[in-house]
């Protein structure tokens, strides 16, 4: 019997990526209306976003904590968001999870993001992180979630470039303890049904696809360790980001729309001299200011049946925010691909069976 249209779109795409949406970290500010929950998401709806991912540091517009002990709290932001017209896509914990792992180079800095009591006490202020990452998820679980964006932190990052050169083991040792870490927390997330996703991001110990082979080889191939992929990261590397796509795509379930731009030159290169972000080499850019072909990556990650998110993540170091929130909106709109129902070529099918199939072959016994 020939094939259904039904069994020939699933054979090929049958999910629409849902967007667009707008991580709020980078505009949440003390003014209004980007200093609560309810007025930064009426502010991103306005806008056209559909959905919003939420920064679980910032109390002035989610509370963790709260949320992890009371269900009736995550209940009221579910109806205080639905009232509004507007989606929670997911949670983020990047703050938290960079500390569950902090060399101590980077102890001081750290210190500043991190809640007073855990100051200066690099190993209380691990099990503060690791234990947020681990609510999220049971938030995450009770906000009807399936997706959760992390960092991985860093214990290696001092030696990626090393001189003299790094001692046999160091690396090897390092993504172990990594995996002891983080082993737990990614069974809370399977436990509470939902796939972490890590940023593969510059400065953590997962930054490019070999780092994140070796964490996941570290962990078991945990079924809940995930990528949230931002091509702007590779931008910046110097990388292949569509290529990215093709050998990881079965790992991806989340999705950050960031633009960047690199652009070398005699004086500097992928580390930038020194240089603050104006005058970087590679650089974050508003959606459709850089180089990245989102063309070829939303298409990719239609083609790959990719249903998740496009979250608009802005870091231009030129436009307005309020410029790049109103014009990401229809950039990212009009760059998802509604997928088919059906194959393009059904009006041209014709029906057969197998006796059919093997005379058009020639094959008579």
């Amino acid at each position: 019997m020939p094939k259904s249209v039904e069994a020939r779109v699933e054979e090929a795409t049958i999910k629409t990526l849902k967007g667009p949406a707008l991580f709020l970290a980078q505009f949440a500010q003390d003014a209004p209306p980007h200093n609560s929950l309810a007025g930064i998401a009426r502010w991103a709806q306005a806008y056209g976003y559909k959905g919003i991912q939420i920064p679980t540091w910032d109390r002035r517009l989610f509370d963790l904590d709260k949320a992890a002990e009371s269900a009736t709290y995550c209940d009221e932001i579910k109806g205080r968001l639905a009232d509004i017209g507007i989606a929670i896509s997911e949670l983020s914990t990047h703050f938290q999870g960079q500390m569950v792992s902090v060399h101590p180079a980077y102890d001081a800095m750290f210190d500043g993001q991190a809640p007073q009591a855990v100051r200066g006490n690099p190993e209380k202020r691990r099990l503060w992180a690791a234990d947020q990452v681990r609510k999220a998820a049971e938030v995450s679980h009770r906000l009807g979630l399936t997706e959760h964006v992390t960092f991985s932190g860093s214990l290696a990052w001092p030696y990626f470039y090393p001189y003299p050169q790094r001692p046999a083991g160091l690396i090897e040792e390092c993504f172990a303890e990594q995996a002891r870490r983080w082993k737990p927390i990614l069974d809370a997330y399977d436990a509470a049904g939902v796939d972490l996703c890590y940023e593969i991001h510059p400065t953590e110990d997962i930054f490019d696809g070999e780092t994140f082979e070796m964490f996941l080889a570290a962990v078991g191939n945990h079924p809940r360790c995930h990528i949230n992929y931002d091509a702007s990261h590779f931008i910046k590397q110097c990388m292949d980001y569509l290529g990215f796509i093709d050998a990881y795509h079965e790992r991806i379930r989340m999705f950050h729309v960031k633009d960047a731009e690199f652009n070398p030159t005699a004086r500097q290169g992928v580390y930038g001299g020194y240089q603050p972000w104006l005058k970087r080499a590679g650089r974050d850019r508003s959606l459709g200011h850089g180089q990245v072909d989102f063309r070829g990556v939303f298409s990719r990650l239609a083609a790959y049946d990719f249903g998740g998110w496009a979250v608009y993540e802005w870091e231009c170091c030129l436009e307005h925010p309020e410029v790049a929130a109103r014009n990401g909106a229809k950039f990212i709109a009009d760059h998802i691909i509604e997928v088919t129902d059906r194959v393009f070529d059904d009006f041209a099918a014709t029906h057969s069976d197998l006796s059919a199939n093997r005379a058009l072959l020639g094959i008579r016994a």
